[in-house]
């Protein structure tokens, strides 16, 4: 029963403790009548406002249903306070009205729970409710508070398969987010030259997963970030691959060992001459020799190649000499 839909909510509780009172001990088994059904079935769930206070109330066997819809992935924080003797479910329409957090079979008893969720585009159902005969009457306040991803992903944020990959474009930021119930997102992106592409990540996750696919959707690549220690608010973390001429696809998604959701935002940095020394004024120090890492590996092959010009050598692309002096590359 909610408080702000019946006035005389408060005469209904007392009228109802005053005629239980006059009951023998033993004849007090069947839960109190709601008389306000408005709320009480997902199919009447009240629209809650979001970053506002709902106020309420729960008779024995009664539920309390609210409703919210999200237009882009979200952040959101929900604060119950007051709770006394009931439970609750987070329930997701799209995915045939799937739990996805509740109580659990405990009861919550006089505390205040804070919890966060991160939230996919969509209809969503906050189910309050009492499964005991009670002479009092359980009060609750709730409140939700939305912070949207700010999402600029092309599409309407359903890339959760390699062939609904979204189409972004090099040298632009995008916004997307790691949901409970949407936790992998891919993208896909062209070259037209062979290049240096840089993948440049922050996220307020603690550790994320990742994947590059070839045309094929054959996997080329993949790998974690973490966050560099515990104290830190975020990710942030930059990995350069040296990329042939032709189409990938990005993936970004929860980390397989550990749980985490959150915002995020990357960039793909591309460089066609990364080799080119009135480009970058020196040559550029990255993935030499093509096996996914920049590591003691390349630094030797750069020493490699400066020595072989100090020496007299003919200045040439440094990966056509890599090539021409220890054989193509590994696939």
């Amino acid at each position: 029963m909610k408080l702000n839909k019946i006035g005389g909510g408060i005469a209904v509780v007392l009228a109802a403790a005053l005629a239980v009172s006059a009951l023998p001990f033993s004849g007090i088994t069947a839960f109190a009548e709601d008389k306000d059904i408005t709320g009480n079935t997902m199919f009447t769930a009240d629209e809650i406002k979001l970053g506002k206070v709902a106020s309420g109330e729960l008779l024995g066997g009664d539920n309390d249903w609210y409703t919210f819809t999200l237009t882009e992935p979200t952040k959101i924080n929900m604060v119950i306070a007051n709770q006394d003797n009931y439970q609750y479910q987070l329930i997701d329409e799209a995915d045939d009205n799937k739990v996805l957090d509740s109580s659990g079979n405990g009861v919550i008893r006089d505390a205040s729970m804070n919890k966060t969720y991160y939230l996919k585009a969509g209809t969503y159902y906050l189910r309050l409710y009492s499964e005991s005969a009670l002479i009092w009457t359980p009060s609750y306040d709730i409140k939700l508070t939305a912070t949207p991803c700010k999402l600029n992903v092309p599409g309407d944020g359903s890339n959760n398969a390699i062939g609904d990959a979204a189409e972004i474009e090099l040298e632009t930021k995008y916004n997307a987010q790691i949901s409970n119930n949407d936790y992998i997102d891919y993208f896909t992106f062209s070259l037209e030259k062979e290049g240096r592409v840089t993948f440049d990540f922050e996220g307020a996750l603690d550790a994320a997963d990742w994947s590059l696919y070839d045309n094929q959707d054959d996997l080329i690549k993949h790998g974690t970030y973490q966050k560099n220690d515990a104290k830190d608010s975020k990710i942030t973390k930059k990995n350069a691959l040296i990329l042939k001429e032709g189409k990938y696809t990005l993936a970004v998604s929860r980390n397989d060992k550990a749980d985490s959701y959150g915002q995020y935002s990357f960039t793909l940095n591309y460089l066609e001459k990364y080799n080119d020394t009135a480009v970058n004024g020196i040559i550029a120090f990255g993935d030499i020799n093509h096996d996914g890492k920049i590591d003691a590996k390349d630094a030797s092959s750069t020493l490699s190649y400066y020595a072989y010009l100090s020496t007299g050598g003919t200045e040439t692309d440094m990966n056509q000499w890599f090539v021409d002096t220890f054989g193509p590359f590994e696939k």
